[in-house]
């Protein structure tokens, strides 16, 4: 609690001091708020050192902020996806003005929220609307090596927010669960081929996560768990983080696959998108729905928290219960 009895007197000495010399009150002579020159993918932009009100306009950019202590005065509506998230999460943008859906800005709606701030992601915000947000606030729009590049992207955010130590130490803590996991498991990972699915653009399809996205960045990179074969020649050729495959494609990207990783809602609800696939004949012909060694995560990645909360998952659920 902050102890106001000193401010107090301070001021009063202050403004006795001003009416003595004839000088202007300190309230007159305040300086102005100080800023800070940023990069990003658009070029630098002065924001503000210690922004009070910041808008997210991108999909991931929330929880972002939420992982840098960051609370988001906008963010688009996510009453769709709301399933997805924890109910922490949500609760952590209730208040927040509703400026549009995924890909959509509603530029009335942010304006009215009065950003001294405004942060996106490149892979939803082009550069003509990155200038039209611009006239409302200053706007960093942030960007990686590729979509799931989600280390760059939230550097880049804490930048911009002035977080950066909590950046920093989020980082920190997150490298040592993560070597912690490798070594504690190691016998584990490295004694399965693994692969991440989910349901594809299309019926009749599904998708593979790949390193150039979040979740497969983590799972390959990060933590080491090698695919299959099949699943490891696969090439991102469209940058979107994960190729989406026809159904007959399963055996081939499945070969090898000792442990196949899926994703859930939060409260553990399948999703009908990926129950489709594992119900289909083809699927229930692999070595790994034979198995059953298929794990739904609910954990989503989009920062160094999130991460954490991630491979935790993975811990209780699949690595420590294969290791007995």
């Amino acid at each position: 609690m902050l102890r106001r009895r000193p401010g107090v007197v301070a001021a009063t000495a202050a403004l006795a001091l001003a009416l003595l010399t004839g000088c202007a009150s300190p309230a007159q002579t305040s300086a102005p708020p100080t800023s800070a020159t940023v990069e990003s993918v658009y070029g630098p932009v002065e924001v503000p050192e210690h922004p009070q009100r910041v808008a997210g306009v991108s999909y991931d950019t929330p929880w972002q902020l939420m992982s840098l202590g960051v609370k988001p005065v906008a963010t688009i509506d996510y009453s769709r996806w709301a399933d997805s998230y924890t109910a922490e999460q949500i609760d952590y943008i209730s208040d927040a003005t509703k400026v549009g859906t995924y890909g959509e800005i509603n530029f009335e709606a942010l304006a009215s929220a009065r950003p001294d701030l405004i942060v996106g992601d490149a892979d939803e915000v082009d550069e003509s609307t990155y200038q039209r947000l611009s006239t409302i606030a200053p706007t960093v729009i942030v960007g990686g090596a590729d979509r799931g590049d989600w280390q760059q992207i939230t550097e880049q955010t804490a930048a911009a927010t002035g977080t950066t130590d909590t950046w920093t130490a989020s980082k920190a803590a997150f490298e040592t669960v993560r070597d912690e996991t490798r070594e504690t498991y190691r016998a584990v990972i490295e004694g399965n081929r693994w692969v991440t699915f989910s349901f594809g653009d299309e019926p009749g399809q599904f998708s593979v996560q790949l390193p150039t996205g979040a979740t497969g960045d983590l799972v390959v990179d990060e933590l080491g768990l090698e695919y299959g074969p099949g699943a490891a020649s696969l090439v991102d050729t469209d940058g979107r983080g994960y190729v989406s495959l026809p159904l007959e494609q399963l055996p081939t990207v499945f070969d090898q696959v000792t442990y196949a990783l899926t994703f859930s809602a939060i409260d553990g609800t399948p999703y009908d998108g990926i129950e489709e696939i594992r119900s289909s004949p083809l699927f229930q012909s692999l070595d790994v729905a034979r198995t059953g060694n298929i794990y739904a995560m609910r954990a989503s990645v989009t920062d160094y928290e999130t991460a954490q909360q991630w491979v935790h998952e993975l811990v209780d659920n699949v690595l420590q219960p294969l290791s007995r």
